[in-house]
């Protein structure tokens, strides 16, 4: 009978299938991360009436995939692939955090950042992560503000997956968030959604293809999606955080 510590995420994988299956595991909608709490912005173009269906619900995940992700949540996470793992040189990697906080402008963006990465953390320490369980400890202190993309990089890189892996799990979870989050708001059905994800793919290797930019040169150009997520905060009737 396999233990709980057996299978936990923040061993390293051994071997291709194992890797396959981890990849799958933290990738699955299954797995608790929170993200459907949040609709990065949708819930509010809709009730704005910017976004009617499939074509515009694309839009936004092009826009995301592109403009955003590409730009800034991926050199994030690779940055803090990259990050030393001693308890010394985690100082890098509060840094990384620190940035990620001041350059995301929307209050609601900020705090759905933060209460993903605080799940990531959270989670991962439960099934055994020590270095999650000391990081949670920080961010629980206010030594660090626990951003998702500067999480995804530090707890799935000491779980032994490599940066692809991490653009793989990444980028997945971003476009099923946003296509689920378009189903709960009746702009799309299920078969839709697949269609989206299938459209979607193309996107995501073709940033993948190329490195990340530098830190340096962190960029991100959404404005709509940022009024959206701002304008969505003054909002009192919601399903969605943000």
């Amino acid at each position: 009978m396999t233990s709980p510590a057996d299978a936990r995420p923040s061993a390293a994988p051994a071997g291709e299938a194992a890797s396959l299956l981890g990849v799958l595991q933290l990738a699955d909608s299954f797995f608790p991360s929170g993200a459907t709490a949040f609709s990065w912005g949708l819930e509010s173009l809709k009730l704005d009436g910017r976004v009617r269906g499939a074509e515009q619900v694309f839009e936004l995940l092009r826009d995301q995939i592109g403009q955003r992700w590409a730009g800034f949540d991926r050199p994030l996470m690779h940055a803090a692939c990259r990050a030393p793992r001693d308890a010394g040189a985690l100082q890098a990697v509060r840094r990384l955090d620190r940035l990620c906080e001041a350059m995301t402008l929307s209050h609601g963006l900020r705090e759905a950042g933060r209460r993903l990465g605080f799940t990531q953390l959270r989670i991962h320490a439960e099934l055994g992560s020590e270095l999650a369980a000391g990081y949670l400890e920080d961010v629980r202190a206010g030594r660090a503000t626990g951003h998702l993309p500067v999480m995804q990089g530090l707890l799935w890189t000491a779980g032994g997956f490599t940066p692809a892996q991490c653009d793989a799990m990444a980028a997945s979870g971003l476009c099923t968030a946003i296509v689920g989050a378009a189903i709960r708001l009746g702009l799309i059905g299920h078969l839709d959604a697949q269609r989206l994800l299938l459209r979607a793919r193309p996107l995501v290797e073709q940033v993948v293809r190329g490195d990340p930019p530098a830190i340096e040169d962190l960029w991100g150009g959404t404005p709509a999606l940022d009024v959206a997520a701002m304008r969505h905060e003054a909002r009192t009737a919601r399903l969605f955080a943000s």
